[in-house]
């Protein structure tokens, strides 16, 4: 993962929102610097003697109206940071907040009501990717049919 922290997304308006800069509309969903470390053991006793570092400080805000997509290699911790979320796996550290309230530690019985409104989507790249498109025409389409408006005649 990349030190850099900042997380850039469109709004409605097309304009940029960086972390940290306000705009019109409530935040749905605050992530602080949540981790996932698995412990790695070994030897006859299991002992811990290192950890895999699967999610490593993310930082984010969701607003009312917009769409988080994550885009990503193979194994950079795409679905296991949409598992902490979802609370589907445990955070070793962080702050995951949904409609202003703090989810990060709650029970099964609690989040409950929370799981008919948060849900990841998995897509398939074979059956959604086109090979004679650039992966960047494929990601950018939805942000290019947003700005344009159809032309008249």
């Amino acid at each position: 993962m990349s030190d850099d922290k900042t997380v850039s997304t469109p709004d409605t308006s097309g304009s940029t929102l960086t972390k940290g800069s306000t705009a019109d509309g409530d935040v749905l969903l605050k992530v602080t610097g949540l981790q996932k470390h698995f412990p790695i053991r070994k030897g006859l006793l299991q002992r811990q003697t290192g950890a895999v570092r699967a999610v490593d400080g993310i930082d984010f805000e969701v607003r009312k109206g917009e769409t988080l997509g994550v885009v990503g290699e193979s194994g950079c911790g795409k679905s296991t940071m949409g598992r902490l979320i979802t609370r589907l796996l445990e955070p070793t550290g962080g702050q995951v907040e949904f409609e202003g309230k703090d989810i990060t530690h709650l029970g099964v019985s609690d989040l409950r009501p929370m799981r008919r409104d948060v849900q990841m989507i998995f897509q398939d790249p074979y059956s959604s990717l086109n090979p004679r498109h650039t992966i960047g025409t494929i990601v950018g389409a939805p942000s290019s049919s947003r700005a344009s408006s159809p032309r008249a005649g």
